[in-house]
């Protein structure tokens, strides 16, 4: 039974959840070259499915729901793997995975308190975890090949730490303003 082409998208989200399991075991091995083609490759398919998804409109609800939740996953991971191998300090990569926590924990109760979100990724969100992609990109790199000034990648920790605590911020008063909405919605009409 083969499934239809237009799951393609959805297939490669998969792929990408399942090579975290193999980034993580390189990073453990200190196989730093492995890891990093192997989180080149999960970025690749990232873009890959998302070009599908719109370029021939083969978007789904699970692709909707597992994109992003398979973009987190690579994210922290990649966070976690270089703080356990001492190569990212613990406090950057805390306040990187309680911000993405945080965000995710919210979203739920957006939907609970006030229904589903439909808007996009703020444009400071999409700095961020772009910043974030750089950061953990730039550490892998500098662990095969030490391209980058190890200042650099400390000053932009620096950067992203500041953007995450920001963007929560703004996720936060967005779901704080979506909820009054609501309730003066509700109130209205009663």
């Amino acid at each position: 039974m083969s499934l239809p082409i237009r799951h393609l998208p959805n297939i490669l989200t998969l792929i990408r959840i399942v090579l975290v399991l193999p980034f993580i075991w390189f990073m453990s091995e200190a196989q730093y070259d492995r890891a990093l083609w192997t989180l080149l490759i999960a970025g690749v398919s990232d873009g890959v499915d998302g070009f599908l998804a719109r370029q021939f409109n083969w978007r789904s609800q699970f692709g909707s729901i597992a994109d992003p939740v398979a973009d987190k996953i690579l994210l922290v991971s990649t966070f976690l793997a270089l703080a356990l191998t001492d190569n990212m300090a613990w406090w950057v990569v805390a306040v990187i995975v309680v911000r993405d926590i945080g965000i995710f924990i919210g979203a739920i109760a957006y939907w609970f308190l006030v229904g589903r979100y439909e808007g996009r990724p703020t444009f400071l969100s999409k700095i961020c975890t772009f910043l974030m992609i750089v950061l953990g990109l730039g550490v892998l790199c500098n662990l095969v090949w030490t391209l980058i000034p190890a200042v650099w990648l400390t000053y932009l920790s620096y950067v992203v730490v500041a953007l995450c605590i920001i963007s929560m911020l703004q996720y936060t008063m967005l779901g704080v303003q979506g909820y009054r909405a609501k309730q003066r919605g509700t109130n209205h009409h009663a």
